[in-house]
């Protein structure tokens, strides 16, 4: 099954330092959602790689480490969504909660103006349905 694990780290210049070294063991960038400005990386992966990724978090000293197990027991999709405002990311945020996705599957970056969904295939349609419903730029 997959997993999101999500690090909280105290400096923001770790944040960078952790997901070159998560590029660096082999996981592709998309797999990777990074925010220096909550101090906070999260990362979904497979169990295959789950304890290599636990340690290249912990060289880093988190403040706190949890795993998010995914529902569905395929890999799920990343979807993103980039907005014109960064006002526009909190509504999105609380409409995909409201349809019932857990919190620590949205992450929204106010700098980027995205919103990055680990999106289960069987609510995919459902979730690009509330993306699309925000009038974003675009819908990878």
């Amino acid at each position: 099954m997959a997993k999101v694990i999500t690090a909280l780290y105290s400096a923001d210049a770790t944040v960078q330092n952790v997901v070159d070294d998560l590029i660096n063991i082999g996981l592709p960038a998309e797999k990777i959602l990074a925010d220096e400005e909550k101090k906070e990386v999260k990362i979904i992966a497979g169990a295959s790689i789950e304890a290599e990724i636990r340690e290249t978090l912990k060289r880093h000293k988190p403040d706190q480490v949890s795993v998010h197990t995914l529902e569905e027991k395929n890999m799920a999709e990343t979807l993103t969504a980039k907005y014109l405002s960064a006002d526009t990311l909190q509504n999105v945020v609380d409409d995909l909660i409201n349809i019932g996705l857990p919190a620590e599957e949205v992450f929204a970056d106010k700098e980027k103006k995205t919103v990055k969904v680990i999106a289960p295939k069987v609510t995919e349609a459902e979730i690009r349905e509330v993306l699309k419903r925000h009038d974003p730029i675009r819908v990878e």
